[in-house]
């Protein structure tokens, strides 16, 4: 039994060597969502606390997220968030994938509790976004000038 245990925990130690590619690219000068769109400082607090750890190239990781096989999940994670949503990429994105997001999906998501998912909230609590704070990116997206491509 102890060879069994012994073994495991060597298995352990030895897949915390391997990570895969950690999520901290450098930005993209003004392709940025909060650059490109001139977001307000509260509202793009607001998305940087709550959004851009997975919807960017740059995660802020906590220590637990660098424990194996955690990380894992927490890499493919980021991987399906970027492929959906990337600030990052923002200015790469056609005029009308633009208006998708800020006239409706974005607001959509927030409002129904989809984003962020609890499963990152139970983790990252500071990322809730209150009433107050859905009100004034709503408020903000209400203003965004559609026509401006």
């Amino acid at each position: 039994m102890k060879t069994v245990g012994a073994f495991f925990l060597v298995l352990f130690i030895a897949v915390q060597f391997y990570r895969p590619n950690q999520n901290d690219g450098d930005p993209i000068d003004g392709a940025d969502f909060l650059t490109a769109e001139s977001v307000p400082p509260l509202v793009a607090d607001i998305f940087q606390r709550s959004c851009y750890d997975c919807h960017s190239e740059h995660t802020d990781y906590a220590w637990y997220d660098n424990i194996t096989p955690l990380s894992w999940y927490v890499d493919k994670k980021i991987i399906r968030a970027k492929r959906s949503l990337n600030f990052s990429k923002w200015g790469a994105f056609e005029p009308w994938q633009r208006r998708l997001f800020l006239q409706g999906a974005i607001m959509y998501d927030i409002d129904t509790g989809r984003m962020p998912p609890k499963s990152y909230l139970a983790l990252h609590p500071e990322a809730e976004i209150s009433k107050q704070e859905k009100e004034a990116i709503a408020t903000w997206l209400s203003t965004v000038d559609m026509m401006k491509e």
